[in-house]
């Protein structure tokens, strides 16, 4: 990235939309393909018989359809499902990638038992049926005390058998990391209009204003929302407006960009929707009819943001504000986007309800080209379903009432300071040592025995996490498991996906539905009872039987062939919300929320600034870790196909910021985290954090896309785990059995000369936004200095 001008990365950000505008336009040619039993493929250069299988990819949150081909018992190759209603058969290098984590030469195949300290990477590799006794010997002493046990997950609302697991023992503690990610947008929506989530109509509007949000490489649904964005733009001659702090690829196809001050975008939205309103462009018929706030009330409150108050704050310009506003309301349709930065503050909440406000003002709620309710279908689990248990302090934190999936950086608090005690905590498909803030606090956690008396891992990697576990029990990749996977469809049209092996399991290894029923057996006191399914066909087949289309048409064994159901006479029901009304306490958009002025939060959209922000000294920054299209997290560390292309993270800096500094392109400098962070955000005691949770280091990289106060890092690097892939070594021919499973791996070349970057989330504290719960990723002030040589 340091070689890289201006210039050549507004060109990279064009090569990869148009990228996306191929495949959009080779779309009738994929839809063309069809999965028939009896088909027969072969390699055109090897003759190898190939066979297909439909499945999911869970290499990043959007589910994407794909299809794995096989030569003798070998995944060959990951493609785009052309039947699935998302990415319709397009697929990024994440999902092709998905092969070099199957075939990752440190995957653990057996349960492995530690026998030196934690974290001293001392293993015993032990069979399955020691390593069951083992763990249900730990749990089954909890029974009298089932709160104990405490069961972390990535996704809860995804981790349905892990949910059910830990209720059917009696515990409430299965706790999601969604506080890390998402949690205050989820919040604001569900706060406002009674549904979690959105999703914006983008191939059919005309104008989109665009708050923090980077769709092009980091939206939740990315490849399928991401091509339905170019076709807004070319085939529907949409007009965008970005609003960021750095330049993206999403800003580099935009009409107009503006950097806003860090912590700013709410009042900009709300000065808008002032201006909206004064100038009489709102929507008074749908405001007065589908909102609990009359136009008049709504107006008056409006009031205070005006356009020069919002350049004051924001920087933009009150012409623009003025002129954007007016653009806004006189086009039909319109819509926002919303996301990254504006949800990872400690206001985020507000603005992300500041944001929506502007569509609601419009009208341009649930229409064609509008900001829309999310489809999907909502499964339950199946029955008989444990009954749920009594909430804890970790289930359901006292001091943030609204978190929809508690708040991780709340638990690894109240464990910490013993003001809840932990008899066995279990992690599945969750690494908090790197994704989660303070992640060396975390491992100080995990380090201590008094704290955490023992600690299942259930991973096919040896992750930072896992490494700190006593028992680690392999679980299958996701193209070797079972599960049903429901996302919110861009279509706007609710389907259903399955996730399903596309080859047999290597090693040992197995699938969580296998791992629990057996676990919970084991345990017995009528836990079993939750696991009678004899497979985990059979546990699928019960979760849809709601579902009668599909069930009609053949229920697991049609997603079987197809990967994916959907009705084939649906179409998007737009103004669904005009028949029931919408999922609030009072059957409107709850623009004035009484559920907040309740707990002693603002009721209306408002904007509370940031005053670290506002009073930053000469050396002062503020500090922005953002997502790319290459690296999801912690998911993609060892897929080497992707480390090649993405293996460090220089930090971002303004020319004009780094001359006062005195930095060049490319020195070696050091980021420090200040003492102080922002307004507003529940912040976990961090005084007695040591030197190496407060900085980094890592190289300059000089670009002009970026706001003079802001510096910037890519996420997914930085790994002092996941095996030697994601440590950048290379693996030599005499390594046999590594080689045998990925021969490729004598190829890493980029570990010794350019590094593997620095994990910038190292140096963040634990800072929930009080409203929704998430973490505020972006109240962090840091210094930046040259490092002496």
């Amino acid at each position: 990235m340091a070689g890289v001008s201006r210039r050549d990365f507004l060109k990279l950000g064009a090569a990869g939309t148009a990228l996306l505008v191929i495949e959009s336009q080779l779309h009738p040619l994929a839809q063309a393909m069809e999965l028939m039993d009896g088909g027969r493929s072969v390699n055109r250069v090897s003759g190898l018989p190939r066979s297909f299988l439909p499945s999911t990819c869970t290499q990043c949150p959007a589910g994407c359809g794909i299809i794995g081909y096989v030569e003798e018992s070998k995944l060959v190759k990951i493609g785009g499902n052309p039947k699935h209603i998302s990415n319709q058969s397009a697929l990024c290098a994440r999902g092709q990638a998905g092969i070099n984590a199957l075939y990752d030469p440190d995957r653990i195949l057996t349960p492995l038992k530690r026998v030196g300290g934690r974290g001293a990477n001392r293993w015993a590799q032990i069979k399955w049926d020691q390593a069951y006794n083992e763990v249900a010997k730990a749990i089954q002493p909890l029974k009298s005390q089932p709160g104990q046990f405490v069961y972390m997950t990535e996704d809860l609302e995804r981790d349905l058998l892990g949910k059910r697991f830990t209720h059917a023992f009696g515990s409430a503690n299965a706790l999601g990391a969604a506080s890390i990610f998402g949690a205050n947008k989820q919040v604001a929506t569900q706060l406002t209009w009674g549904a979690a989530g959105d999703m914006p109509d983008i191939a059919h509007t005309k104008y989109m204003l665009v708050f923090g949000a980077n769709p092009l490489e980091s939206h939740p649904q990315f490849v399928g929302f991401a091509r339905r964005l170019i076709d807004g733009i070319q085939q529907n001659q949409a007009k965008m407006v970005v609003f960021d702090v750095r330049l993206t690829n999403t800003s580099t196809r935009a009409n107009e960009v503006y950097y806003v001050n860090p912590g700013s975008y709410a009042i900009v939205a709300l000065a808008m929707a002032n201006v909206i309103m004064q100038e009489g462009l709102h929507n008074a018929t749908f405001i007065d009819q589908w909102t609990n706030i009359s136009s008049a009330d709504l107006a008056a409150h409006l009031a205070q943001f005006t356009p020069e108050k919002a350049e004051a704050a924001s920087g933009v310009g009150a012409a623009v504000i003025r002129r954007l506003a007016t653009e806004f309301a006189s086009t039909s349709p319109a819509t926002t986007l919303s996301d990254g930065m504006v949800s990872a503050q400690g206001n985020g909440t507000q603005t992300e309800r500041a944001v929506m406000l502007l569509n609601i003002i419009t009208g341009n709620i649930d229409n064609r080209g509008g900001l829309c309710l999310p489809r999907q279908y909502n499964l339950a689990d199946a029955d008989p379903a444990p009954p749920q248990p009594a909430p804890t302090p970790l289930s359901n934190p006292p001091d943030l009432p609204f978190a929809t999936q508690q708040s991780i950086g709340r638990s690894w608090q109240l464990i910490r300071d013993r003001a809840y005690r932990v008899g066995v905590l279990m992690t599945r498909a969750y690494n908090p040592v790197y994704s989660d803030p303070d992640g060396n606090g975390v491992a100080d956690v995990l380090m201590d025995d008094t704290l955490v008396p023992i600690h299942v891992a259930v991973s096919p990697f040896m992750t930072e996490t896992a490494a700190l576990a006593d028992i680690v029990l392999p679980e299958t990749t996701y193209l070797e498991g079972w599960d049903i996977e429901i996302r919110s469809s861009p279509e706007l049209v609710p389907f259903i996906a399955l996730r399903q092996p596309v080859v047999p399991p290597l090693g040992s290894a197995k699938s969580f539905f296998d791992i629990a029923s057996e676990l919970a057996k084991r345990i017995g006191g009528g836990m079993q009872n939750y696991f009678a399914q004899k497979s985990v066909q059979e546990y699928l087949a019960a979760r849809i039987q709601s579902v009668p289309g599909l069930v009609a048409a053949g229920g697991i064994d049609y997603l079987k062939q197809h990967g994916i159901w959907f009705d084939p006479k649906s179409k998007p029901d737009y103004g669904s919300f005009s028949n029931g009304g919408f999922s609030t306490p009072s059957g409107k958009i709850e623009v004035y929320s009484s559920q907040l002025k309740d707990k002693g939060f603002a009721p209306l959209p408002s904007y509370e600034p940031i005053p670290a922000f506002s009073s930053l000294s000469k050396d002062e920054l503020v500090l922005t870790i953002f997502d790319t299209a290459i690296q999801t997290d912690a998911k993609t560390a060892n897929c080497m196909w992707l480390d090649e292309i993405l293996h460090n993270n220089p930090v971002w800096i303004n020319p004009a910021t780094a001359s006062q500094l005195g930095i060049k392109n490319g020195d070696k400098v050091r980021v420090v985290r200040v003492a102080r962070t922002g307004q507003g955000v529940i912040q976990v005691d961090n005084t007695q954090l040591n030197p190496r949770t407060r900085s980094l280091e890592t190289t300059a990289f000089l670009t002009e896309g970026i706001h003079p106060r802001v510096v910037a890092m890519a996420n997914g690097v930085g790994h002092s785990g996941f095996g030697r892939i994601a440590q950048g070594e290379k693996i030599n021919a005499d390594d046999v059995e590594s080689q045998l499973r990925n021969p490729n791996t004598e190829l890493v070349w980029w570990g010794k000369k350019d590094g593997t970057g620095a994990n910038a989330k190292l140096i963040v504290p634990a800072m929930p936004d009080p409203i929704g719960g998430g973490q505020a990723w972006g109240d962090v002030v840091v210094t930046v200095g040259k490092v002496k040589t």
